[in-house]
Parts: structure tokens; sequence; C-alpha cells
């Protein structure tokens, strides 16, 4: 029995738009910083989400990833319920593809060449910019299939904030924060913490199943100091950091097993606008990710300790000129990545330097943007990416715009020097990826919607082959698939709707790639009722195999999860709000031998104030 009509749910996409009772003027293009990394937030083709403070709001106990799922494109496959690794798929590139940014510092591991979002709270996150397709001629290496960054909690105005909760699991969260700006100085801080006990992460699937509880617990803090001088430059502070302590099932040892990530990062940047028509930003930053892991020797059963950090330290200057009609950008970007701990790897670091350039042009009815980046790497040399775009405005019908990108990834420290399973003669990863889309234009119909068609050419990627025991560039890849999104109003309910339709396939085979489905989507509604608010949102994803080769016994079945809230706001700065996620209780996995998480409620109460 299939799962889910998709045609239904693109029927309520199509809803989303057209069934509105008044018109509701909406932007042509979106407005980010991602996407260009201009210094002001200007118009772009690219395809773009902006998830902002509401939306994590709303989202009651679930995570980043969870939040980032109900996107159009993006995929999740987690190793069970709180604290337990997650990695995102977006439009078929893999986890490793999309580049992760915090206030616009690179972090995560250079020996996974993953970033481990599960630790990053939504309370601390004031808002996530998402860019899908290739950003390599932006932001180098690593952004391949996109790039996500989050911003953490700030507002630019006075503002005080404070939330506790409780929920199933004995879930507890406080966080609390607050913003105060006097003329020229503007500080911003929050902190937080949580602890839950989650049922074990496994089910008897998994080699390592145990059925006690996985427990989990994170504290986190940022800060931001803001200080503009007489001579109108502006220096700024940025620090943040992040701790998540995950138990995990080891079989049954008797002996704790945990992991102990910490992710930090720090940024100093000026500001300053030489003339009126050139402005220019110098950051310069480092950020780290630390792993502890505590388990049992496999041989001797004893506990075992083992480390592993990486530290990324980064250097950037952009500056922008605005002429008429027209924006460009010149920039210069220097990273210096290190890896260090319990194992030896026989290189450590890797250096990488480069020089970046862009356009963003108005052409009376049409908008063109391209970009173009050298980075020179000291272990694989000199590699150029560009990408051009260009959407032209069609009477009575909205904005079609055509895209091409190139992007590349380089390996990480894993697959070119990890001890005994390694490949140091690796090649970069490539792609080649076209996009067009069609957005609805600004005032002729009521709402908002888009269809994007995309076409993701991957190769040389790097497949651990078992035969050899090494990662090897033995594959090619493709996902062609085409996304639908709307959202608007109707009969007072706010309603929003995406799904997504691709053929992830690996070229050489013929096989589904790992993990993607090929069908997936949500729908979510939400009304206000005077003082209350109530909403539901609708996950859906088709089955996919949590391997390369469709194997019968790593077949993952389609699931639905209803999720839903309501909130009740008593002042204007107190509320109170009741959360439920997977209401149905579905059970099902998003890998082989790991539960996602069950049913859960979570009460939360909210004080805001300024």
């Amino acid at each position: 029995m299939k799962i889910l009509s998709f045609a239904g749910l693109a029927g309520l996409a199509g809803i989303a738009a057209h069934a509105q009772q008044a018109p509701q003027p909406v932007a042509q293009d979106p407005v980010v910083v991602t996407a260009t990394r201009m210094l002001d937030a200007v118009p772009t083709l690219r395809d773009t989400i902006v998830i902002t403070r509401d939306d994590l709001d709303a989202a009651g106990p679930l995570s980043l990833g969870e939040v980032l799922q109900r996107q159009a494109g993006i995929e999740l496959r987690g190793l069970g319920g709180a604290g337990q690794p997650q990695s995102l798929f977006m439009r078929g590139a893999g986890s490793g593809q999309t580049l992760v940014l915090v206030d616009g510092m690179r972090v995560g591991s250079a020996t996974a060449g993953t970033t481990a979002i599960e630790h990053l709270p939504l309370e601390m996150i004031e808002r996530i910019e998402i860019v899908k397709g290739p950003m390599s001629s932006l932001y180098g290496a690593d952004a391949i299939g996109g790039v996500i960054q989050v911003f953490t909690r700030r507002k630019g105005v006075p503002h005080f904030f404070a939330t506790a909760g409780f929920g199933t699991d004995r879930d507890a969260r406080v966080s609390g924060g607050i913003e105060a700006v006097d003329g020229a100085t503007a500080v911003a801080m929050s902190a937080g913490y949580r602890r839950v006990d989650p049922p074990s992460a496994t089910n008897s699937r998994s080699f390592f199943f145990n059925p006690d509880r996985d427990g989990y617990d994170n504290a986190f803090a940022n800060l931001r100091l803001a200080q503009t001088l007489m001579q109108g430059e502006t220096i700024t502070l940025e620090a943040f950091g992040t701790r998540g302590r995950t138990q995990f099932d080891d079989g049954g040892s008797g002996v704790e097993t945990r992991d102990t990530q910490t992710i930090s990062g720090v940024k100093v940047t000026s500001s300053n606008r030489f003339a009126d028509n050139w402005a220019s930003k110098l950051s310069v930053g480092s950020s780290r990710d630390r792993l502890i892991s505590e388990f049992p020797d496999f041989e001797s059963g004893l506990p075992t300790r083992e480390t592993l950090e990486t530290r990324q330290d980064q250097a950037t200057w952009i500056n922008e000129f605005t002429l008429p009609g027209a924006r460009l950008l010149a920039g210069y970007e220097t990273v210096r990545q290190k890896v260090s701990g319990t194992t030896a790897y026989t290189v450590d670091k890797r250096n990488t330097n480069s020089v970046f350039g862009a356009i963003n042009q108005e052409l009376g009815g049409s908008r063109f943007e391209a970009s173009l980046r050298h980075d020179d790497d000291d272990q694989f040399g000199g590699r150029t990416t560009g990408s051009a775009s260009y959407g032209i405005d069609v009477a009575q019908l909205g904005r079609v715009a055509l895209t091409y990108g190139r992007g590349f990834r380089a390996p990480t420290f894993n697959d070119l020097y990890y001890p005994g399973f390694s490949n140091p003669f690796l090649r970069p990863e490539h792609s080649d990826t076209w996009e067009l889309s069609w957005r609805s234009p600004p005032s002729l119909v009521p709402g908002s919607w888009r269809v994007s068609a995309f076409d993701n050419r991957f190769q040389d990627l790097i497949v651990f082959s078992f035969e050899e025991g090494k990662p090897l560039n033995i594959a090619s890849a493709r996902s062609r698939g085409i996304e639908i999104v709307g959202e608007g109003t109707w009969a007072g309910t706010r309603l929003r709707g995406n799904a997504t339709f691709q053929r992830p396939r690996d070229e050489g085979t013929g096989k589904q790639l790992h993990n993607r489905a090929e069908r997936f989507g949500s729908f979510d509604a939400a009304r206000d009722f005077g003082p209350w608010t109530a909403g539901l949102t609708l996950t859906a994803t088709g089955p996919r195999f949590d391997s390369d080769d469709e194997s019968p016994d790593s077949k993952l079945g389609g699931y639905v999860v209803f999720d839903a809230r309501v909130r009740y706001r008593w002042t204007k700065q107190w509320s109170v709000e009741l959360s439920g996620a997977n209401l149905g209780d579905r059970h099902y996995e998003n890998a082989v031998g790991y539960d996602a998480p069950r049913r859960s409620v979570f009460l939360s109460l909210r004080f805001e104030a300024f």
C-alpha cells in the first residue's frame, strides 16, 4: 500500500498558493546574504529558504535536522533520538557535500567531513538561510550541494527572552538571553541547557543493540558585541559554543559508552564604508570541533578513550562595489585546517587560499548573477569553479530563471590518511548542475509558489571499497528532480506545502543512491483564534535503501508523521505552548537498526520583552 499520494501533497501546495481571500504581495526574489555573499541582503535568483525564529518557536521538541527535513529537497538520516548523529541530503547530494556555517564560520570535522548538526540546539538560533545547488564558486570546497547558514540569537533591537519546558522522556530545557543597544554599542548574549533520557537509539536489527536508555544533555552559549567607532568603522566580536554528551549502545558490554562533542567558534569583524559605493568587511576567526569517545576496547573489553579535534582558522576580506543597477563583489579567503588526537595522521594540516568575485545586476525586467572562484589547495593544487543565473519576468506569469554551476569537494583527512583504511591518491569530487525555476509574480497571484527542476551530475565520487579496504574514485551519480513549493492564506488559515520528486541514481549501476527517497514532502497549516494559535504539520517520505546496492535487508519503508501545536498568549510578553511530534506514534527507521523518535509531547513557557 502506498504510504502517501504525492499528487495529493502537490495539490495541497497548490491550494496554499491559490486559495486565498485577499491578495498578499510577495517579493519577486528572496532577499538573503548567504546566496550572494554581498554585505547587505540583496535579491537573488538562487533557490533559497529562510527559516525564521517564529518557525523555530513553532517546532516544539524537534531537532535542527528534523526542522530542515521539512524543507523542499532536504532529507534526513538519523541514528536514533536526541543527540544521536544526523546527516542531510540536499537534492541528492551527499551529507559531506553541503557546507554548514555558523555566523559565517566554517564549523565541523575535517576528518569526517560533516558538521554535527544534532548538537546545534534550536534555542541558540535566530534564523537559518539555505541555498540549494552548487555554491563552490563563492564558498569553495564542501559547498558542492549547497550551503546551510545558521545565525545565532540576535535581533538588532533591545530584547529579552526566557523559556522553560518539560516533556516526554524527562525532556527538560531552559534558555534565556538579552540584547541591549545603547547608541553605538550593541551586545547580545544567550545561553541554555537541555537534559533528556530517550529510549535506546538502536533496535534488534543493530549489532550493537542494548535495550537501555541512551541519555543526552546539551549546553550552549553565544555572545555578540558590536561597537561603531567615530570614523564609522564597526568592530564586531561573535562567539558561540555548544557541548553535547550522548550515550550510545555497545551491545551490552557493561562499560559506559559516551561521546562528548564540543563545537565552538570566535570571530572578529571590521566593517567599513570607504566611499558611497565601496563597502568592505574583514573577518578573522577560528572554530573547533572536539570529540571525546569513551567505549570498551573490542579485544580486552576494558574502557577506552579516544579524542579527535579539528581546528579551522579562517580569514575573509570582502569588498562590495555599488554601480547603477549592479553590485560587484571581490574577495579573498584563507582557511587553515589542522586535525589532532589519539589517531596519528601522516598529514594533519591543509591550507587553502582563495580569490573570488561576483556580480548581481538588475536589467529592467530581468536579473543576471554570476560568480567565479579559484582555490589553491596545498594538497590538490588549483581549482576554478563558477556559476551563472539569468532570470526574466514574463508578463502575467512570473519570473523564469536558469542557473548553471560547477562545484568540487576535496577528500577528507579520513579518506586520505586514516591509518589502514585510506587512499592518499584520491581526486576531488566534481559536479555540474542545471536548475530551471518558475516563480509566481509579485502581485498577480495572491500568495506565492515556486516550481524548480534540477539536474545534478556528480563525478569522481568517493566510495569506500570493502574489497580493497579503502576509498576509491570509482563512481558517478546523477540526481534529477522537480520541487513544488507554495504558501498563502485561505479562510484565515496560513498554509505552506512542498513536494519533491527526484531520481537519485548511481550512473554505473543504475541503483538508487544511498538513503535518498524518490519522493518526499511536507504540509503545514496554522491559524489564530484570538490569543490562541493552533498548527498541524505533516511530513512524509517514500521508501529508500540504507545501502549502495538496493539490498532488500537495507530497505527503509516510507512513512507519514503528524505533528501538532497549540499556543496561548495571555499577555504581550507571556505565552505557553503545548506541542507534539509523531502523534500517530509511527514506528520507522531513517537508518537500518536505528529507531526514529516515537511520539512525544512538550510543554513550554516563554517570556519576551521589549
